[in-house]
C-alpha cells in the first residue's frame, strides 16, 4: 500500500466561479429587497432655522407647521339636510368643506382624509364630498369601512 503524502511545491489553486456566484446571488437579493418607491407622503418637521444674522429679529419667520394626523369628514342625513362635519366641526356646505381643506393643505401638510358616510348617504352624495376632497389638492382620500 502507498501512503500518500503532501505536495511541498506551494501552489495553491484558488476558484473564483464559486465566490462570483455567491457576490452575484448577493446582489440580486439586496436589488430585489429594496424599495425603489417614494415614501406616499413627507411628514412636516420643526426643524430649528439659525438666525437670519447677529443679533437682528427675524420678523418675517413662519409659524410652525401643525401637525394633522388624518381628516375625517362625517356625513350625516339626520333629516331632509346633508349634515357635514371637518373633524368634529360642523361645515354648511361642500364649497365651505373645499374652502377649508383647501386652506389645511395650503399649509404645505398632506393628511390623509377620511371620507365617512353614514348608511342614509347615497353614493351621489359621497363621491360629489370625493371630489370635492380632491379638487381641494388632497392626495390621500379614503372612505370609511363599517367593522364586520
Amino acid at each position: 500500500m502507498k501512503v500518500p503524502h503532501a505536495q511541498q511545491d506551494g501552489s495553491l489553486e484558488l476558484k473564483m466561479t464559486p465566490m462570483i456566484d455567491v457576490v452575484f446571488l448577493l446582489l440580486v437579493f439586496f436589488v430585489w429587497t429594496s424599495s425603489f418607491e417614494i415614501p406616499e407622503f413627507d411628514l412636516p418637521s420643526a426643524i430649528a432655522e439659525p438666525a437670519a444674522g447677529g443679533t437682528e429679529v427675524n420678523s418675517e419667520q413662519q409659524p410652525p407647521t401643525e401637525v394633522f394626523d388624518e381628516i375625517v369628514i362625517r356625513l350625516t342625513q339626520p333629516e331632509a339636510s346633508l349634515l357635514i362635519e371637518l373633524n368634529g366641526q360642523r361645515v354648511d356646505e361642500i364649497a365651505e368643506l373645499k374652502q377649508r381643506l383647501a386652506e389645511i393643505i395650503a399649509l404645505g401638510v398632506q393628511p390623509p382624509v377620511i371620507v365617512d358616510p353614514s348608511d342614509q348617504i347615497t353614493m351621489n352624495v359621497a363621491v360629489q364630498v370625493y371630489d370635492a376632497v380632491r379638487a381641494a389638492g388632497a392626495d390621500r382620500v379614503l372612505f370609511a369601512a363599517q367593522p364586520e
